[in-house]
């Protein structure tokens, strides 16, 4: 972060209010990588889980950029985001969708900039997910359809089918088959697509009394049963595998995980993200407010890499943390 106060103290011809300020933002992060507290019992990270950067409140307005990354010249006004209702990001491209302004955004953080992706009114988005191309799909509860725009927001298609899709609420891409994976709230399943935009069939869990919404992980799919409480993992066979946090969550809303099957699952109750390792509460992150680590109505989690994007909605505002290694790879030798 530029600004900062190195080792040796104030840089050369610093001025002192700014170096007052440095010194004071460099406390605020430090108190914040501190803001995930780890659940009794259980040893001591070397170092924080979540570590928060800047937030995203909004941003300069730029021209849409073709599919061949070629921006077209030329910046708009600023705009603020108003009410953010999803957020998914996939090698640093980020798609926001925003109910105040019933607009998808594409943001690029190279440019500090973000373009508006799509003439689609986002009104009635339920979930979003970026393909391995970087084009978006789109849950509309409005159609009751999933739409799937282009990388440069041009409309491929509209996927449905009368009997089986009536509500959808989660979205997941199969990197390796291109199937696409959607959960129905009001069926209670998820309907397979094929890459053509097919019905190849439908996954019940016997598990889940609900479906909010639906992450892919290592064991499968991850289900947010709302009603339970619970999260259910079924196998891509449609198979309950186990079930987690159903005596800890809540009111669970939004899901991700990790690469090392980290669940991280916002809850209403308490305005939380709940971290959940080998199927334990293993650290409880943030609460009711609107200050940084905060968070009022968390509508979406959204992972690339080693970064958790959070659609802070009430807040108005994307909240970004960077994620640690596992207890066990922390340990491992470099």
């Amino acid at each position: 972060m530029s600004g900062q106060v190195g080792k040796g103290g104030r840089r050369p011809g610093l001025r002192p209010y700014t170096a007052r300020a440095c010194a004071a933002l460099l406390g605020c992060l430090s108190l914040l990588s501190c803001a995930a507290t780890d659940v009794p019992g259980r040893a001591p990270r070397e170092r924080p889980l979540l570590t928060p950067v800047q937030p995203l409140t909004g941003a300069r307005m730029s021209q849409q950029s073709s599919q061949f990354g070629a921006r077209q010249p030329g910046f708009g006004g600023h705009v603020m985001l108003q009410a953010p209702m999803a957020v998914v990001a996939r090698n640093h491209v980020i798609y926001i969708a925003d109910g105040g302004h019933r607009q998808i955004f594409r943001y690029d953080p190279t440019q500090l900039a973000m373009a508006r992706f799509t003439d689609y009114n986002a009104g009635g988005l339920a979930a979003m997910v970026v393909a391995p191309d970087l084009s978006l799909y789109v849950a509309d509860t409005a159609t009751n359809h999933v739409l799937h725009f282009s990388w440069d927001g041009r409309l491929l298609r509209s996927l449905g089918h009368e009997n089986t899709l009536a509500r959808p609420a989660g979205l997941v891409v199969d990197d390796a088959t291109g199937q696409l994976l959607v959960a129905d709230s009001l069926y209670n399943h998820v309907v397979v697509f094929n890459s053509f935009g097919r019905v190849l069939g439908t996954l019940k869990s016997l598990e889940a009394h609900s479906i909010e919404s639906m992450a892919r992980g290592p064991d499968g799919l991850y289900l947010v049963d709302r009603i339970g409480r619970q999260v259910v993992v079924m196998g891509m066979d449609g198979r309950d595998r186990y079930v987690i946090g159903n005596d800890t969550l809540k009111d669970p809303r939004a899901i991700a995980v990790d690469r090392f099957n980290r669940v991280f699952v916002s809850d209403d109750f308490d305005n939380t993200i709940k971290v959940f390792e080998h199927r334990e509460l293993a650290a409880n992150f943030g609460g009711s407010g609107a200050t940084p680590a905060s968070f009022n109505r968390i509508t979406h989690l959204s992972l690339d890499q080693n970064t958790l994007y959070v659609a802070d909605s009430l807040n108005g505002r994307i909240q970004i943390f960077h994620l640690a290694l596992p207890r066990e790879k922390e340990r491992m030798p470099e």
